[in-house]
């Protein structure tokens, strides 16, 4: 059981910090200090601040970063999809008592393009500069590519509950890391410090579960995988503890 701790929950992308609500009360019941931020520039609904298709995801980390390091505990950094990727990230530059990546978007050097993945963001690909836009939050594409597991009226009510939009920069970075000359989603693994945790989910169609085995062999010792095989992305988000 883990009490006494200092955790911080990282949410993914086109989200918000509300995502993490069941389990920000459950450990704080346990008694630990919990945090569970938002993302810059995000915000619930179909608003989008302009300014947001400026953001990379090392603004991400680094305002993550300034958070833990101004804690008076390490923290154990749980992240889930884009924010796995952060975390993994922040655990590569030795932050972290534990690191937890949650279907875990993929770092450089890890191929994370599949004809689901394709599918779910084919709209946003013909769109004149993607990269360079704030992506609004769309529930069909939301729905097919992490909601699924969900009768679509829950679904409907979870996308009105947490979607925001997202940086089209970010979502590049992940995407098409070849194209990207900061190389935002470089992770050198030898530089992390802590016991990491990789959790795929069978069913994930945004971030299969192949980015989860190969991000495994990639830490190599330095991280153990679980297979969740009947589960879909957002598998998290339906549990009750």
């Amino acid at each position: 059981m883990i009490k006494g701790q200092t955790i911080l929950f990282i949410h993914g992308a086109g989200s918000v910090g509300k995502e993490w609500g069941n389990f920000k009360k459950a450990f704080e019941d346990l008694g630990n200090k919990v945090i569970v931020p938002t993302l810059r520039l995000h915000q619930l609904g179909q608003a989008m601040d302009p300014e947001l298709r400026k953001v990379s995801i090392l603004d991400y980390v680094s305002d993550i970063e300034l958070i833990i390091r101004s804690l008076d505990q390490e923290p154990i950094i749980i992240g889930h999809s884009m924010g796995g990727l952060i975390a993994l990230i922040l655990c590569s530059r030795g932050f972290g008592k534990l690191g937890v990546f949650i279907t875990p978007a993929a770092p450089k050097g890890i191929n994370a393009i599949t004809p689901s993945v394709l599918r779910i963001f084919f709209r946003n690909l013909f769109r004149w500069k993607f990269w360079s836009k704030p992506v609004p939050p769309n529930f069909s594409t939301v729905y097919y590519g992490v909601l699924h597991d969900l009768a679509r009226s829950h679904a409907k009510e979870v996308f009105n509950r947490i979607y925001s939009a997202e940086s089209g920069r970010a979502l590049c970075e992940i995407g098409f890391p070849f194209l990207d000359p900061c190389c935002a989603t470089k992770v050198k693994e030898e530089n992390i410090k802590c016991s990491t945790l990789i959790i795929g989910a069978g069913r994930d169609r945004i971030t299969p579960i192949q980015i989860s085995k190969k991000l495994k062999k990639k830490l190599r010792s330095k991280a153990d995988l679980v297979e969740l095989p009947r589960f879909s992305h957002y598998y998290y988000g339906r549990f009750r503890i």
